[in-house]
């Protein structure tokens, strides 16, 4: 008798995985079994599994289940925020399962998967020939070990165009990488990324292994007719879900930065005559100037040359604005063709009317404002940008994404509020879907936190003022006794890089048993360091507390200074207005945001079954008499919770080798 595909899915639970090491875990197969129910009746599954539940086998099980028994053979597109997830899914997950199944006959042949990417991560033979011909032509021996490495992209084989996968500067990679394709290309016919991309579009592949800005780009793509990224699939997993909305915010969102202008007027200068340079000239003088006057009029206190820490503010474009917005739509409306009329090449006209276009179509956003979010954002290289967000942006994703006939998962660690969606599935869209097609499932980590871990809320701390020099005294204080009892190995988690740096700094000369590091703007890096420690305090921005795996005895000690509570922004700005009083505001948005992103934080400490760690949260909204300790507690898991910093010294000296107590910077040497 032929099994169902629920049979064969528990059969591989129960009998063929624990042959190769891989023990029944009973909720991994529960969640699995709910995966393939979606899967089966195009439902959109909302699946959250904690840490250690083993979502990612979860899945990939029940898709070449359901695939084996489908009558339509469609390839699934596996989607994540990380590229450490995407390593992981192609090195480890999927050719594990593949070896597993193949060896006991449920499959005849290797899942096959690809990794899709936007083309600037791939390498144009063109632009490789080019630049390579030039570094040739300098002749010098520093360059050598840049030639090996552009050998190496060199062949007929479309697998050595990742430029991911190189050890070359991204200066280099930009060099080099894919921008537009054109059809007298010399490398048309041989483009080994066309052929990629061609291949890519077949159906040959089980999984197309992306992240969510390329779906949500085929997504908009498609609306705006432009060829899809992605052949017809037949199903689609959204892991690491609990970063869609913030993809979502980007890709939807219009920017428009302050030097566009600059670069499109620097594009359309010509060496003709005089004579006909006037007309040319007044254009090119009217755009900069309605750039000029438009950014100075919305700047306010971000103009200027310093850096704030909230570099986001609402604006409001009024008739004065929406003036020279149209003005210098038409200026740029009729710049190509001054300029090809005055002797411009043929081949950079088209590149200006093309860049004139793109930005005449962001001056159409913002002259429609009133369907917008709008602020103006300061980037860490100082410069200023016009952005806009759709007010309606839930109902486009529900359009876009979820409004399909094909099943979805959508799967993360931190989705609910004690198993509650109602949150996430406003903010993303999954509100407007009809209810019977939405399930629901959230498995807690299967980890004994109740024995390896202990929580720990001081008494003494005063309300979390930046601008309180005893509050930050005290914080500093309270973090050199935490992380003295805790020998190290610490992390300590921030929400503002002015206070992460002034305890930093105000504790360097003071904490010195210890390896310290500071983890700035996009200084992933020092993960590397830090681990490399064995006993070193990270002091890490909220980027250090989502989908980085600090596991083992590195990571035993997790300090939070300040409740993660959302920073004000305008799209909140816009949120609130649509409640009636604030406290309603607070209860849908502000604290179910704080408490899925402190489960985020929390989740850091213990990544594998055997570790054991503290957690500290320097709150005091989180002691005995906080507004919000009962909510907090109930969010996280169960661990004994103390005030006493004696408590924490001697849970470290309980469940901690000699070897952790070790100084490893002095047994190297």
């Amino acid at each position: 008798m032929e099994r169902s595909a629920e049979e064969l899915l528990i059969l591989l639970f129960d009998e063929i995985l624990p042959k190769h090491g891989m023990t029944l875990r009973m909720r991994q197969k529960e969640l699995s079994l709910e995966m393939l129910r979606a899967l089966q009746e195009d439902r959109l599954a909302l699946c959250e599994a904690e840490v250690g539940t083993g979502k990612t086998h979860a899945y990939i099980l029940a898709l070449t289940v359901h695939s084996l028994y489908s009558d339509r053979k469609a390839p699934t597109v596996i989607s994540t925020s990380t590229i450490a997830l995407q390593k992981a899914l192609t090195e480890e997950y999927i050719p594990q399962i593949s070896g597993i199944l193949l060896e006991h006959h449920v499959i005849d042949r290797p899942l096959s998967f690809v990794v899709r990417k936007g083309k600037k991560h791939y390498v144009c033979d063109s632009r490789l020939g080019i630049y390579e011909a030039s570094i040739q032509n300098l002749n010098r021996e520093a360059d050598a070990g840049l030639h090996a490495e552009l050998a190496r992209l060199q062949g007929m084989d479309d697998s050595r165009i990742d430029l991911d996968d190189t050890a070359l500067t991204p200066y280099v990679k930009a060099r080099i990488n894919v921008l537009r394709c054109s059809r007298s290309c010399p490398y048309l016919v041989l483009c080994r990324f066309m052929n990629f991309q061609k291949r890519c579009m077949t159906e040959k592949f089980d999984f197309q292994i992306t992240n969510h800005n390329y779906v949500l780009a085929d997504l908009i793509g498609r609306k705006q007719g432009k060829r899809p990224l992605f052949p017809a699939y037949g199903a689609i997993v959204l892991d690491e879900a609990h970063k869609l909305l913030d993809a979502a915010r980007q890709m939807y969102s219009t920017a428009w930065d302050e030097q566009e202008a600059e670069r499109i007027v620097r594009l359309g200068a010509v060496n003709v005559r005089m004579t006909g340079m006037d007309e040319l000239a007044v254009l090119q003088g009217r755009i900069t100037e309605c750039n000029r006057q438009i950014f100075d009029r919305l700047a306010g206190e971000l103009s200027g040359s310093h850096i704030r820490e909230e570099n986001r503010t609402e604006v409001a474009i009024g008739p004065v604005e929406r003036r020279y917005m149209k003005h210098m739509a038409e200026a740029l409306e009729k710049l190509p063709f001054v300029y090809q009329k005055n002797g411009g090449q043929e081949m950079r006209a088209q590149g200006l009317k093309r860049r004139c276009h793109e930005l005449a179509d962001k001056l159409a956003v913002f002259l429609d404002s009133g369907k917008f979010i709008c602020w103006m954002e300061k980037g860490e290289n100082g410069r200023l940008a016009l952005c806009a967000v759709p007010m309606e942006l839930e109902q486009i994703l529900y359009r876009d994404l979820w409004s399909r006939p094909i099943p979805a998962i959508i799967t993360s660690g931190t989705m609910s509020v004690r198993g509650d969606f109602t949150h996430f599935k406003k903010m993303t869209g999954l509100a407007s879907a009809a209810a019977a097609r939405i399930q629901e499932t959230s498995k807690p980590s299967p980890f004994d936190f109740q024995n390896n871990g202990l929580i720990y809320i001081p008494e003494r701390m005063p309300f979390p003022n930046i601008r309180d020099e005893r509050y930050i005294r005290t914080v500093m204080e309270e973090i050199l006794r935490i992380v003295s009892a805790a020998h190290g190995h610490t992390l300590i988690l921030f929400t503002s890089y002015w206070l992460m740096e002034r305890v930093y700094y105000g504790l360097k000369d003071r904490l010195t048993a210890y390896p310290l590091f500071l983890m700035g703007r996009g200084r992933l890096d020092v993960l590397r360091s830090f681990r490399r420690s064995g006993n070193g305090v990270l002091f890490a921005s909220d980027s250090a507390g989502e989908g980085i795996d600090l596991a083992g005895d590195i990571l035993s000690c997790l300090i939070i200074v300040k409740l993660p509570f959302p920073v004000p922004d305008p799209v909140m700005e816009y949120q609130r207005t649509l409640y009636e009083d604030f406290d309603s505001y607070r209860r849908d948005i502000i604290i179910p945001e704080m408490l899925i992103k402190l489960r985020q934080w929390v989740g850091r400490g213990i990544r594998r079954e055997e570790d054991t760690a503290v957690f500290s949260i320097l709150d005091n909204r989180a002691s005995l008499r906080g507004r919000y300790r009962a909510e907090i507690l109930n969010t996280l898991p169960s661990m004994p919770v103390t005030d006493r910093l004696a408590d924490v010294a001697d849970f470290i000296m309980r469940k901690k080798a000699d070897s952790y107590f070790m100084d490893k910077a002095r047994d190297e040497k």
